[in-house]
């Protein structure tokens, strides 16, 4: 990346972000993502958030094909991401607890971490149910946990991702899909939204469905 490319990334805000990312994925959608039957038509991409976060801009991205946590830093080509490897893991520590994100980058907004809560996402009637729960989401785990209510789930988390505890099927998700039919999404709590990142096993679903187009 020339001195130049990096100066721009490191001076971008909050806005420019949503309004890279927006760009970014729109152009996605109609080039890579062309053909490929993951879309949910009723939807359209869209940044919610992105706020600073210690050295990132945290916020979710929903496209037609997947809505997830996303996570860039603020710094350009001297940030802790660079040289990562794609699709490496990494545990950030947000409000709520240790959330898995994977390593993804693209040369329009250089390198992010990206946490998945659907992919696909066609369980998703409109636009506004869709945005609805994104900003619970998002709500959910900037609030700090009660660790006096649940001790020990970040370990049970843990324990998920490094496969040795399964994840109970007809849990998984379930808060976040009904609120969809049941209309505006009711107060979400901790394990609900934990559980609603781990419906797809690999965050970058959305990156495996460009690669079909």
């Amino acid at each position: 990346m020339d001195k130049t490319c990096a100066d721009e990334i490191v001076e971008r805000t909050g806005e420019d972000i949503r309004n890279q990312l927006i760009d970014l994925f729109q152009t996605i959608e109609v080039t890579r993502m062309d053909g490929v039957p993951v879309l949910n038509k009723k939807l359209s991409v869209d940044a919610i958030g992105f706020e600073p976060y210690g050295d990132f801009y945290l916020g979710v991205l929903l496209t037609p094909w997947f809505m997830n946590l996303m996570m860039l830093p603020m710094a350009g080509d001297a940030n802790e991401l660079e040289g990562k490897k794609f699709g490496s893991k990494q545990s950030h520590a947000l409000p709520n607890g240790q959330f898995q994100f994977i390593v993804g980058h693209e040369e329009d907004i250089g390198f992010y971490l990206s946490c998945s809560l659907f992919s696909p996402v066609f369980e998703f009637a409109d636009q506004e149910s869709a945005l609805q729960t994104a900003r619970a989401a998002l709500d959910e785990v900037m609030r700090v946990r009660d660790d006096v209510d649940e001790p020990d789930e970040d370990e049970d988390m843990k324990e998920i991702w490094a496969g040795r505890l399964p994840v109970p099927e007809d849990e998984v998700g379930q808060a976040l899909e009904e609120q969809v039919s049941e209309g505006p999404p009711p107060e979400l709590s901790r394990r609900d939204v934990l559980r609603g990142f781990r419906q797809s096993p690999n965050p970058l679903d959305d990156s495996e469905a460009e690669n079909q187009a």
